[in-house]
């Protein structure tokens, strides 16, 4: 169940289900992410079985992340015993939501069951339904309703975006009607079941072709998208579905017991197709968290794979090689990209690819390019060597548009028509001085990304003599590193704070707060053993150290607030990469003090770390505060108990 709601989360292959306890999608204005997401769009608004005109209780459930049984009964009054008992499966996967029923007789007659199944299609996109303050308008926008062999098809379609979902049974429909007011159907099976027997039916919403008119600029531009003509779709990392696929087999359900387990399972399902490469690579990449943010997200992918490690060993290369392929070439002002420039996040949604939101190909990222080269750093060598042309156009990009040359260090302009801020804290209040000013103006600098455009440094020379075979360029590197650690340590530390300050604003001036990113410092090495043996102690004092986790910013800040998005909470990524940076400075006992916290985190929201959580301390309440909007399960908070458990471990 999500944190903040009822809802009962289902993820796999880059499709969602947001639904009730029930399996079923009900609309609530408190929860406007319920229902079924394939490809970035709603394909479910509402979702309703019923039996016999019974609607059905919960009597019993269990699963994973991906597939989930329930027993549902029919509802009968007090001292009525149903004759009836129903065992709903359902899966989500690439292909869409699968969802078998098992009918089960405990009559001593035949009976003849009624199965409904009511369903809306809206085609919502997931920015329209974001509490962000944006509206958008897509009155344009037209949705047909057709009955199609045995179920209905929906094709939606808004100039030259079009996508169209087929919703049908495993039999012959015994009736089936439509509304186009609101392009819903009711699709119904009798089933005859026998005395003390059980019968079982099926049902899938999937996918389809929608008619090539009007989409061929669509299917040129990002064949990705659904409702394209299936040319090309293989770049989306994976073609679309087949006229009549076949139908999958139930599968078994085994609930994960332990965190580790539970990690397993969590990243298992938050793995999809990765955009920018063949469908038949097979290769995955972890999409960042639902409900919000179910896409190749590049700072998130390759954070996550490297705080993984040993536990998701296959997953930094397909996330290398996907942002790879998305590396800008030119100046794009509306998508932040310059040459050499990795990628912020992809989407295929209906407002990305009609340009209404910058995000089909965002770059606003100020550290994935540096982060990119740590990844590579730790990838095979043939690896290293197919991507050094996007690994040199990489340093490129950091020594030219990204600040280092002119300005000494990696540093982002704000982007009024997408993130203020570039960073990991990308909330327009999360760069804030002292008194409480917010920074939102200027060539910004955050302390973190010095850190990880060190170690992206050093690492490369050292992928460019050993593997490369170029040592005058690891010379110039390791130059280039020397030189921005001590413009690091003379710019960045604050006598009066003890430690670095968050940023520099657009004029130069220390952002002179306190800060969890001065722990991704340990993390990328940047600091020398006394300046980190500082860090590790200012952020364990109670002003950060929840107890639970590292909050984002002090307590006694003027932009303090626990239950903020990025100035006060508690992020678990962020905790577990201070925590991986104590360890590898041999600060044993810090690092396994904040582990155990986030582990202790962890068990009390049921095995799942969301994607942030309160900065309320822990003596206050014995389970940490949640924030109501948080994705769970997220990628790198998933990871960040692999990162945990290694260090209570050794």
């Amino acid at each position: 169940m999500s944190a903040a709601t009822d809802a009962t989360v289902l993820v796999g292959g880059g499709s969602m289900l947001r639904a009730d306890e029930d399996g079923g999608v009900r609309q609530r204005p408190d929860d406007l992410a319920r229902g079924l997401f394939l490809r970035d769009c709603r394909a479910l608004s509402e979702r309703v079985l019923r039996v016999d005109g019974r609607a059905l209780d919960v009597a019993a459930a269990t699963g994973t992340r991906s597939v989930r049984s329930v027993v549902l009964l029919p509802r009968v009054s007090r001292n009525e015993s149903s004759d009836v008992v129903v065992i709903l499966t359902q899966r989500v996967d690439a292909d869409g939501l699968h969802e078998w029923l098992t009918l089960r007789s405990t009559s001593r007659a035949d009976r003849e069951v009624d199965v409904a199944l009511d369903v809306a299609v809206d085609a919502a996109d997931p920015f329209a339904l974001r509490s962000d303050k944006r509206t958008f308008d897509r009155s344009d926008a037209v949705r047909t309703i057709t009955v199609e062999g045995d179920g209905v098809r929906v094709e939606h379609r808004r100039r030259e975006y079009a996508i169209a979902f087929r919703i049908e049974s495993d039999g012959p429909l015994d009736e089936v009607s439509v509304d186009e007011r609101d392009t819903s159907a009711r699709l119904v099976r009798r089933v005859t079941v026998r005395a003390g027997q059980e019968a079982r039916i099926a049902f899938r919403t999937r996918v389809t072709t929608a008619a090539t008119a009007g989409a061929d600029r669509a299917g040129a531009d990002h064949a990705d998208v659904a409702g394209a003509a299936t040319a090309g779709a293989d770049r989306a990392g994976g073609a679309l579905a087949a006229a009549d696929p076949a139908w999958p087999t139930r599968p078994d359900v085994e609930e994960p017991h332990d965190l580790r387990t539970r990690a397993r399972d969590d990243l298992q399902a938050l793995r999809m197709p990765a955009p920018g490469l063949q469908a038949d690579s097979g290769d995955h990449v972890v999409g960042a968290g639902v409900p919000w943010f179910l896409t190749l997200f590049g700072r998130d992918s390759l954070l996550t794979a490297l705080l993984a490690g040993d536990d998701a060993p296959d997953l930094l290369v397909p996330v290398l090689r996907a942002l790879a392929a998305e590396q800008a070439t030119a100046v794009d002002v509306a998508r932040v990209a310059e040459p050499g420039k990795l990628p912020h996040e992809l989407r295929i949604d209906e407002l990305a690819v009609l340009g209404e939101v910058p995000y089909r190909h965002y770059h606003g990222s100020v550290d994935v390019t540096p982060l990119f080269l740590v990844g590579l750093g730790q990838a095979p060598d043939d690896v290293a060597r197919e991507l050094e042309p996007a690994a040199r156009a990489a340093v490129a990009w950091m020594r030219g548009p990204g600040g280092l040359d002119e300005h000494g260090f990696l540093r982002y302009t704000p982007d009024p028509a997408g993130l203020v801020h570039q960073g990991w804290k990308d909330s327009e209040d999360a760069v804030a001085h002292a008194d409480g000013r917010v920074v939102d103006s200027g060539a910004i600098a955050l302390c973190e990304v010095q850190g990880y455009a060190w170690r992206a440094l050093v690492s490369t020379a050292r992928t460019a003599r050993e593997v490369w075979g170029d040592p005058r360029f690891a010379s110039s590197l390791e130059a280039d590193a020397a030189a921005l650690r001590d413009r690091f340590r003379s710019t960045f530390w604050s006598e009066r704070l003890g430690v670095p300050v968050l940023a520099l604003d657009g004029d130069g001036a220390q952002v002179e707060v306190v800060s969890s990113n001065t722990g991704h410092l340990l993390w990328s090495g940047i600091l020398s053993a006394p300046e980190a043996r500082a860090v590790a102690d200012r952020l364990l004092r109670d002003d950060v150290f929840s107890g639970w986790g590292l909050r984002t910013l002090a307590t006694g800040s003027a932009r303090y607030a626990p239950l903020s998005y990025h100035n006060g909470s508690v992020w678990p990524h962020d905790t577990a990469i201070a925590a991986v940076g104590m360890a590898a400075y041999g600060l044993q006992s810090e690092a396994r003090r904040v582990a155990d916290g986030l582990l202790a985190a962890a068990q009390a929201c049921g095995g799942t770390l969301p994607e942030l959580f309160g900065g309320i301390e822990r003596s206050a309440f014995p389970v940490p505060v949640s924030y109501r909007q948080a994705a769970r399960p997220q990628a790198w908070a998933v990871a960040a108990v692999f990162a945990a458990l290694r260090i209570t471990r050794d």
